[in-house]
C-alpha cells in the first residue's frame, strides 16, 4: 500500500514520474461513478461543456458520445495530467472537439455565462476555500445552467488513511449548505454506492454522493 500522505499529494495534484500511473489508478476505481455523473448530467446538443479536474481525460470520449456536437473544455491543477489528456485525445484536440488547460477553478480564464454544463467528480475536498471555486463556477455558468459535483460522503472517506492528508472532507448537508452559499441551488442529489477498488488498492464499499444544481 503507498504512503498515505505521499498518495493524497498525488490524488490532489498528480507530479513527477509517478503521475501517469497515478492517472490510470483514478480511471480504474472511479469509472463507474464517472459515467453515471455524465448521464446525471444530462448534456443537450450543442452544449459548451467545462470539467473540472478532468486528469488524463479518460472519460471524454463518453462525454462527448452522451448528445450531438458538445463543445467539452477541461481544467485541471496538474501539468503532468494536461499532457497526458491532450496526448490520449490527440485526435479530439486536432479535430477542435476538446481542449484540456492547466489552471485552477478559483480563477477560471472564461467570460461570464460561458458554459451550459460543468462537471466537478472528486475535487470538491481539495478547493480552499471552496466558496471562492463554487462562485468562480457559478460565474461562468449561464443562468439556467447545470453543474454535477461529485464527492465521497464524510462517513466512508475518514476510513481512507489517506484523506487524512489535506482533504476537506463533507457531508451532504455540508456540502449543499456550501453550495448555496454561492447562488447555486441544489436540484437533486442521489447515493452512488459500490464495491470496488480505492485509490489505496484496498477494495472498500463507496459511498459517493451526486449533487445536481443550477444556476437561478
Amino acid at each position: 500500500m503507498p504512503d498515505p500522505q505521499w498518495l493524497a499529494g498525488q490524488l490532489r495534484r498528480p507530479s513527477g514520474d509517478d503521475a501517469a500511473e497515478v492517472g490510470r489508478n483514478m480511471n480504474a476505481s472511479n469509472g463507474p461513478l464517472n459515467l453515471r455523473c455524465i448521464a446525471q448530467l444530462a448534456c443537450t446538443a450543442g452544449d459548451r461543456v467545462l470539467e473540472i479536474g478532468p486528469g488524463n481525460g479518460g472519460f471524454v470520449r463518453p462525454l462527448l458520445e452522451a448528445a450531438p456536437a458538445l463543445d467539452y473544455t477541461g481544467v485541471d491543477w496538474s501539468d503532468a495530467m494536461v499532457a497526458e489528456a491532450r496526448a490520449d485525445n490527440t485526435d479530439l484536440v486536432a479535430a477542435g472537439r476538446v481542449r484540456f488547460l492547466q489552471g485552477s477553478s478559483a480563477a477560471l480564464p472564461f467570460a461570464d455565462a460561458a458554459f451550459d454544463r460543468v462537471l466537478a467528480v472528486h475535487t470538491l475536498y481539495f478547493w480552499e476555500p471552496p466558496e471562492s471555486h463554487l462562485a468562480e463556477i457559478a460565474r461562468v455558468l449561464r443562468p439556467g445552467g447545470s453543474l454535477c459535483i461529485a464527492f465521497g460522503d464524510a462517513g466512508f472517506m475518514r476510513d481512507l488513511p489517506f484523506t487524512a492528508h489535506g482533504f476537506r472532507l463533507y457531508t451532504l448537508e455540508r456540502a449543499r449548505e456550501t453550495i448555496e452559499a454561492a447562488d447555486l441551488r441544489v436540484l437533486d442529489a442521489v447515493a452512488h454506492r459500490e464495491s470496488g477498488q480505492s485509490n489505496a488498492g484496498a477494495t472498500v464499499d463507496k459511498h459517493v454522493h451526486i449533487v445536481c444544481c443550477d444556476r437561478p
